[in-house]
């Protein structure tokens, strides 16, 4: 313990590795009633990962975003400027949108049902017949909107009426990463996942390797798992990044590198591997030649989908070349994910078990007990000692 003390200190971490840590109870993994209280505070309360600006590139370009039991359409106007509206007419509360993905051809948004028809920013446009109804103005039945925060070319949406500041909860983001010029960056290659296992699991997975000897060999060979160092323990934004062994590699099949560095990346970032979990739906990891991010979307208590996507600048992938030989992250990746979803899944069926309580955390996951924190700070719970 003293050894892992003096470890922390030297690397300015104002973070006292000699308390006591303890995990979440088995409930917060199987219970349908604290599921519903997570989707209530944590999900229509905290900025949530929708997209990439990318995806929605010209005006009347939309997605549907599901966000626990609600429906977002994120849109782009005629301005270029991004808008996520509740996907539910303002009539008699039709789901507009049922694909995951289209174009509003005629820049409006309009209901299947009786053709109101709304503007790409949201305001009624046109309800037939609706002249007549006393005392009705299309001013008063704009579409239902959510708060939309953009950084690094990523889009967020808030589904609270009235959300902390984008800037206060992301706050610890801004100014990362810059040499990576996020913005410029575009989407080379989507691998996507369900999984059986609590949302929270994955989250917790991400942000520690003690579990890496066993389950990850060749990323251990690649990033010892003693290297991590961790510069964000609190609020929406926890992570650090960790040392590769061979010079000028990355995380590929043969440790090398998948792509030449990403635009202005240099120094001590060519030999380091970041990993930043956003609570709640976004894990982001920037190596020196590519970025790649894990999108999270609850399914239910027990299910998630996990969309991982990498990014390359532009002039990458239209290298033939350089795209064969990115082949080896994205093996390598998908590996590993594997390996992450199985023991996450395992661990899922486990604590299914009455006689589990409440599990000990080693050193090595100081990470997960600020998750912990996080989650129990946004539902009000306190935990007896």
């Amino acid at each position: 313990m003293q050894d892992t003390q003096q470890r922390f200190k030297k690397r300015g971490v104002d973070y006292d590795v000699s308390e006591v840590m303890f995990g979440l109870p088995r409930e917060y993994y199987q219970s349908e009633a604290i599921y519903q209280e997570e989707l209530e505070k944590i999900f229509y309360q905290r900025w949530i990962l929708a997209c990439r600006e990318e995806e929605v590139p010209e005006p009347g370009d939309y997605l549907t975003v599901p966000v626990g039991e609600e429906s977002i359409i994120v849109v782009r106007d005629e301005q270029g400027q991004i808008h996520a509206h509740f996907n539910v007419c303002r009539h008699r509360g039709t789901r507009i949108c049922m694909e995951e993905k289209g174009q509003f051809a005629s820049g409006f948004i309009q209901c299947p049902y009786h053709a109101w028809r709304y503007k790409l920013d949201g305001h009624l446009k046109a309800a037939p017949l609706m002249k007549d109804a006393p005392g009705f103005q299309k001013t008063d039945n704009p579409l239902f909107s959510a708060h939309v925060g953009l950084w690094g070319g990523f889009v967020f949406i808030n589904l609270a009426e009235e959300p902390a500041p984008f800037e206060d909860e992301m706050g610890a983001l801004f100014g990362k990463f810059e040499d990576w010029k996020l913005p410029e960056l575009r989407i080379a290659h989507q691998l996507s996942y369900t999984l059986s296992c609590n949302w929270k699991l994955i989250l917790q997975n991400y942000q520690e390797c003690y579990h890496c000897p066993g389950v990850h060999p060749l990323l251990s060979r690649w990033t010892p798992f003693r290297s991590a160092v961790h510069d964000c323990f609190d609020g929406a934004v926890i992570g650090g990044y960790m040392e590769m062994s061979e010079p000028g590699g990355s995380m590929t099949m043969d440790g090398k590198a998948a792509a030449p560095p990403v635009c202005n990346v240099s120094g001590d970032d060519l030999q380091r591997v970041h990993y930043y979990s956003v609570f709640p739906s976004l894990l982001l990891s920037p190596h020196p030649d590519f970025v790649l991010y894990h999108r999270i979307r609850s399914v239910a208590v027990g299910q998630i989908r996990n969309d991982c996507f990498f990014l390359l600048h532009p002039d990458v992938i239209g290298e033939p070349k350089h795209m064969e030989r990115f082949q080896s992250a994205i093996e390598f990746w998908d590996m590993t994910n594997r390996q992450d979803w199985r023991v996450c899944e395992q661990m899922q069926l486990g604590l299914t078990s009455r006689r589990f309580e409440r599990g000990r955390y080693s050193p090595q996951e100081d990470m997960l007990y600020a998750l912990d924190k996080e989650v129990l700070k946004a539902l009000g719970h306190v935990l007896p000692e």
